[in-house]
């Protein structure tokens, strides 16, 4: 046993020695990555490689490598013409894609990336408003390189907040995916900060519109059970007051009515009031705060899925859902009945209202 074992154990230490590594002092790794327009139907491509500031621990900054080009691995090679140490993209977290590239359709920007076995698909795609490169010219973060920034930001509000989660995998598949298009998140910059100001709608691979942060805090509520984030309701009287979710469920209900498919929605939302400008939640108000927020998702929601039936795209999924639930489902079928489908929307909130006040 000992003269089998011995050779095979020699062998496995011989193959680990075969293996390509990359020594990271003697390599350029960037964590974000930016695509924009550039004339004569070409690319830019921007990365951001953190450069640590010697003497400074707690502070870095970042080389900004922009290169125009045709396709983006012809532009990293001109990028290594210009650097002593070769650039690997395989930690990319983010990808910041600019709104006029999206128009055109991203399919081909994010090829690279899927076709890459050391690119992770958790990684977030991103929308700019406007040119991504500009995000990341900006000092937004003194203390954390900007990938690792951004990563975080888009990570926290999708974990703990009402964003609707949209990494490279969730795009492929809803992209790729029968009754469904995708989705992403949109940043954008307030002065010198970065922000998610609202969510991009595709109709497969290109960008036609967008909603904003109130309207896409309800798609996540549409498409998800989710239990964080913060919603503000209106009262008649104008006044404003805002909840937080602690747990939400939502269900959909297939059937036919008159020969098209029809589909019930019901959202159940559990919420905490944790600001009623100092108005107490008893008998008629407790009740008034309950039917304003019922009333502002329902209309929010009904309204939304309106204008996703009139133009033509689905970030709700309702075509796979109705293909789980239906014989023979025909794709094609389902586009000629998607913006004539019953869809109807029913909510219901139960509020209590908390904190130390007595």
């Amino acid at each position: 046993m000992i003269r089998i074992l011995l050779p095979l154990l020699l062998l496995c230490l011989s193959l680990t020695g075969c293996v390509k590594q990359d020594i990271l002092e003697k390599t350029t790794i960037s964590f974000v990555s930016a695509f924009d327009e550039a004339p004569g139907d070409q690319l830019e491509l921007t990365l951001a490689p953190p450069k640590f500031q010697a003497g400074k621990s707690r502070t870095v900054s970042n080389l900004l490598l922009s290169k125009v080009g045709h396709t983006s691995r012809s532009i990293t090679e001109l990028m290594n013409m210009q650097l002593n140490r070769p650039i690997k993209t395989g930690k990319i977290s983010v990808v910041l894609i600019g709104k006029a590239v999206a128009a055109k359709g991203i399919s081909n920007e994010l090829d690279v990336l899927l076709r890459d076995a050391l690119a992770s698909r958790k990684m977030y795609v991103a929308i700019v408003d406007g040119e991504a490169k500009k995000v990341l010219q900006t000092n937004f973060s003194s203390n954390l390189e900007k990938g690792m920034y951004l990563f975080d930001l888009l990570d926290t509000n999708v974990r703990t907040g009402l964003v609707p989660r949209a990494n490279l995998n969730d795009f492929e598949y809803a992209y790729l995916g029968k009754g469904m298009d995708p989705f992403l998140p949109i940043l954008g910059l307030r002065g010198d900060q970065a922000v998610i100001s609202g969510l991009a709608l595709f109709k497969d691979d290109r960008y036609v519109s967008s909603l904003n942060e109130q309207q896409m805090r309800v798609v996540k509520l549409l498409r998800e059970n989710a239990k964080y984030g913060v919603l503000e309701a209106r009262l008649q009287d104008g006044t404003y007051f805002a909840v937080k979710n602690v747990g939400s469920k939502v269900k959909y209900r297939v059937s036919r009515d008159k020969n098209r498919p029809s589909l019930l929605i019901t959202l159940r939302l559990n919420a905490e009031v944790i600001d009623s400008k100092g108005i107490r939640l008893t008998g008629l108000e407790h009740r008034r705060f309950q039917d304003s927020l019922e009333k502002e998702l329902g209309t929010t929601g009904t309204g939304l899925i309106r204008q996703f039936q009139k133009d033509g795209i689905d970030p709700l999924g309702l075509g796979d859902i109705v293909r789980s639930k239906t014989r023979h489902w025909s794709e094609a079928a389902w586009k000629q009945a998607y913006p004539a489908a019953n869809v109807s929307l029913k909510v219901h909130v139960v509020l209590t209202e908390t904190g130390i006040r007595k």
